[in-house]
């Protein structure tokens, strides 16, 4: 448990103990970043599951803060779509999804999508995340940096663990959409 921000000298050491892969997450948050620079809004449906996911989590959102909250959870989905147009730039030679999401019927998602969505981000994880633990490992760590500075010094505190869930919570949305052939809203 971490009880200090996350600062840069942090994540500079967090980074460079990985190696080549802390050098592959850096790229692959900054690609995320360029990405979610470029969005106006996740896909409808995994804004109002992302909405309800920080709703429901109570006290962890208490010391985080929506606003940090929502910078992890978009950085997860969009360091996804950055996997997905390039998966060898991150070391990932394939990007699964997904695969036991119900159809739609009549146009509408599932209604217990969300607990599937939260669901997908414990169980089996590993195997639908294409990175490999370590760039993983990266990312989050330059998540929970940027969310760290995004609150400045008298902000909301995250636990890099809280931030974690956020941003597989931004994953596996990413993943839903791509099932439910919805897209993010772009500039």
């Amino acid at each position: 448990m971490v009880s200090e921000r996350f600062d840069r000298a942090s994540l500079r050491a967090a980074l460079g103990r990985l190696g080549d892969s802390g050098r592959r997450a850096e790229a692959l948050d900054a690609r995320a970043a360029l990405i979610r620079s470029d969005l106006t809004g996740l896909s409808p449906l995994s804004t109002a599951l992302l909405s309800s996911y920080l709703e429901r989590i109570g006290r962890p959102l208490a010391e985080l803060g929506f606003d940090g909250g929502a910078l992890a959870g978009t950085h997860g989905y969009a360091a996804h779509l950055a996997v997905e147009a390039d998966p060898a730039a991150y070391g990932a030679t394939d990007v699964p999804v997904i695969g036991d999401l119900p159809p739609s019927r009549r146009g509408r998602p599932p209604v217990d999508l969300a607990n599937r969505v939260v669901r997908a981000t414990r169980r089996g994880f590993e195997h639908i995340r294409a990175v490999d633990d370590d760039v993983w490992s990266g990312l989050c760590a330059c998540v929970t940096y940027r969310v760290h500075d995004a609150a400045g010094p008298d902000g909301p505190f995250a636990e890099p663990a809280v931030v974690e869930a956020l941003v597989r919570i931004g994953w596996v949305l990413r993943q839903v959409d791509l099932h439910y052939r919805q897209e993010p809203e772009r500039r």
